[in-house]
């Protein structure tokens, strides 16, 4: 047997022993989902609750973690595991039902009943498979990208490894492999980018395999900065060796010795885990000198980023891995003939490096069971907005988005007014636009729209769409990297016009303006200016009526600051005394019962409101400045 299947057997035979007994456990292990999501609603509380009530009892239970599961208005997630191997989901635990879920867990059985989800693996009488939920009716009966989660340790390397980790590297390794039969393998699954350009990754790794010199360098552009999107984190913290094996065969099939994984310093959690995770695969021989005896290298590291949006272009990205400002460059010539350090370079999302091993380990025609003809395969997305049912699901390509929204149980607050996806440069849909999209980049061409990266964000009618193409304004302009003026610039009179059309004096004119500019932008150095102004033009391709009834002062939605005044509307609620009280202007005028609001002072910035909703509210105002 060659050396490298050896040696991978001997990591999996450790590996399945210590993976079973952790999904058999001698005692029952209660497992809180530790994820960025799950702590953000309290996690971390939940499991010092419940670490307490196990001390204090000195119960028979054991502790450890999981990834959440998608499920993420549900949580804080708990799941316990029994000694026969059945898992059952709990949410949202709170630090008040850490007794409720250790006396389940002990054997009280029902103790924790009302918190009961489903289960995960195994059987429990009366309890329906996770799998069974609503809100996953959409997903594949089997996972890919997620198969993992929920379902080990995602620190653990051995509980990796026990469910076919790295077994796709040996193989590609003790069978000898050519770097030509690993991009090909890639090309016939049809694997694109993820990151929302979707060039075909196989071709992509064809160009660095063909450049000049020795030195390669691959790159995983995990610079996940769009609002609603956070498909990336949840590889690197779920699962984050997939990642890791996905850089090792890219590398494999590039001639690629180093490799760079740039995360935002926003996501600590997911750089903990990727360097956790690096750590263990170098101690395994997995990584670094002479993998698994075969006299391979690549050696791997985490950069950790800024925070700059504009480094979610893979030229910005590398300046900035090379210490260089983190501006993008412009092409030609390209990263794989001068990429990081001015040698050959290849740039992949993460979610392409991570179905890399899948297809390796099962086959194209595997992977090509799911998806379209021009879409294969499955892809990670994410839901949000003003939607029962908030979180992440793995879905093939093709899906109809208005299935989407049914199974995250529909909208909430109002009606649905605008699907926004792609982030700050993406896009802003209409709802006549929802019959007609289905998941496939393609398929938002027509509306001038882009799917993006993975993020899909429902917006009611309760936001007017010109605070929400403010906002998105506002942000690309303050991303700028300044090297162009054309977007430097460009971006500030748009922005610019947005606010004073939103303050309720906007003229005639802001629309040919507005197009002006967006026609300028076009001529940016870079994908930042060039698809900067695509939120505010499909806000006038889209949406024109609303912004007509913002040129004459309508707002039916009292969210445009310069249309609507705030009034005190019961002058005696008890509550009124603390809105007078948090005012951060002191805009309230008068004695107590004869209150009044200074509109001149006021920065609707609404705190009033939140404390005081029946003594305060919105007055709609007439536009007090003619249109031009």
């Amino acid at each position: 047997m060659p050396d490298a299947l050896a040696l991978y057997d001997a990591l999996r035979a450790n590996a399945d022993a210590a993976y079973a007994a952790w999904r058999n456990p001698e005692r029952p292990r209660i497992d809180v989902a530790i994820d960025q999501s799950s702590i953000s609603n309290g996690a971390l509380r939940t499991r010092a609750a419940i670490e307490r009530v196990v001390a204090g009892r000195n119960a028979a239970v054991d502790l450890g973690r999981v990834h959440g599961y998608g499920i993420q208005w549900l949580h804080p997630l708990v799941q316990v595991t029994f000694p026969d191997g059945a898992t059952v989901l709990y949410g949202p635990v709170t630090p008040a039902d850490a007794e409720a879920i250790v006396d389940e867990a002990s054997g009280r059985w029902g103790a924790a009943e009302s918190l009961r989800i489903g289960t995960v693996t195994g059987a429990r009488d009366g309890v329906p498979s996770l799998r069974d939920h609503p809100f996953f009716a959409l997903e594949p009966r089997e996972r890919r990208l997620l198969r993992n989660l929920g379902l080990t340790d995602p620190e653990s390397l051995e509980h990796y490894i026990a469910r076919d980790g790295y077994r796709a590297s040996a193989r590609m390794l003790g069978r000898h492999s050519t770097e030509d039969q690993i991009r090909t393998v890639m090309n016939d699954a049809g694997l694109t980018g993820r990151g929302g350009a979707n060039f075909p990754t196989g071709v992509k790794w064809n160009f660095l395999f063909g450049a000049a010199g020795e030195d390669h360098y691959l790159v995983c552009n995990a610079d996940e900065g769009d609002p609603g999107a956070w498909v990336n984190r949840v590889v690197m913290e779920g699962d984050p060796h997939l990642l890791i094996e996905g850089m090792l065969i890219g590398a494999f099939g590039t001639r690629s010795k180093q490799g760079y994984i740039y995360l935002r310093d926003e996501y600590p959690l997911a750089i903990a885990r990727m360097e956790q995770a690096i750590a263990q695969a170098e101690a395994a021989g997995l990584l670094g000198e002479d993998i698994l005896g075969t006299g391979l290298t690549f050696r791997l590291r985490v950069i950790r980023g800024a925070g700059a949006y504009v480094c979610g272009e893979e030229t910005g990205l590398l300046s900035s891995i090379q210490d260089s400002r983190g501006m993008p460059r412009v092409k030609p010539p390209f990263p794989a003939q001068r990429g990081v350090f001015d040698k050959p370079s290849n740039v992949n999302n993460v979610e392409s490096y991570a179905n890399a091993p899948l297809i390796l380990l099962h086959g194209s025609d595997w992977y090509r069971q799911y998806g379209t003809e021009r879409a294969t395969g499955t892809k990670i997305f994410s839901f949000s907005g003003d939607i029962a049912r908030v979180g992440f699901m793995e879905l093939p390509f093709g899906v109809p988005l208005a299935k989407v929204l049914e199974v995250c149980g529909g909208m909430v607050g109002g009606e649905l007014k605008a699907i926004q996806s792609g982030g700050p440069l993406g896009s802003l849909l209409p709802p006549q636009s929802l019959p007609k999209l289905i998941l496939q980049g393609d398929s938002f061409s027509p509306w001038d729209a882009i799917m993006g990266g993975g993020g899909i964000v429902f917006c009611n009618d309760q936001t007017s769409v010109l605070v929400l193409a403010e906002m998105f304004a506002a942000f690309v302009e303050e991303e700028s990297c300044g090297r162009c003026t054309t977007c430097h610039g460009g971006n500030q009179r748009q922005t610019e016009i947005l606010r004073r059309i939103i303050d309720g004096r906007g003229r005639r004119e802001d629309e040919p303006n507005l197009k002006l500019i967006d026609r300028t932008l076009q001529f940016s150095n870079c994908v930042h200016g060039q698809f900067s102004p695509k939120i505010t033009r499909n806000l006038l391709q889209h949406f024109h009526a609303d912004y007509e009834a913002a040129l004459r002062g309508e707002d039916p939605s009292l969210t445009m600051a310069g249309l609507y005044r705030v009034v005190v509307t019961n002058q005696y609620d008890p509550a009124l005394a603390e809105a007078v009280a948090i005012c951060p202007v002191a805009a309230f005028r008068g004695p107590a019962g004869n209150r009044s609001v200074d509109d001149a002072a006021c920065i609707r910035c609404g705190a009033c409101i939140d404390v005081a909703p029946k003594a305060v509210g919105k007055q709609a105002k007439a536009r007090t400045v003619a249109l031009n």
